[in-house]
């Protein structure tokens, strides 16, 4: 898995983090992959909502790293 998927998947990263992230990431990313990625972002906001949009990582999980 990449670390983008990993970090955004445990909460790590908000969803505009991640955005920001994959707009990096995605030309050197297999394009099955950037495409998976994508979908998973959009389902996210889809179904996250702004409660997502905004959340941050506690720092509990800040701390674990």
């Amino acid at each position: 898995m990449c670390i983008l998927c990993d970090s955004f998947k445990k909460s790590e990263l908000t969803i505009v983090e991640a955005w920001s992230n994959y707009s990096e990431m995605a030309d050197t990313m297999e394009p099955e992959h950037a495409r998976e990625v994508y979908m998973m972002l959009i389902k996210s906001l889809t179904e996250g909502g702004p409660k997502r949009i905004l959340s941050r990582p506690s720092m509990e999980k800040i701390s674990k790293r």
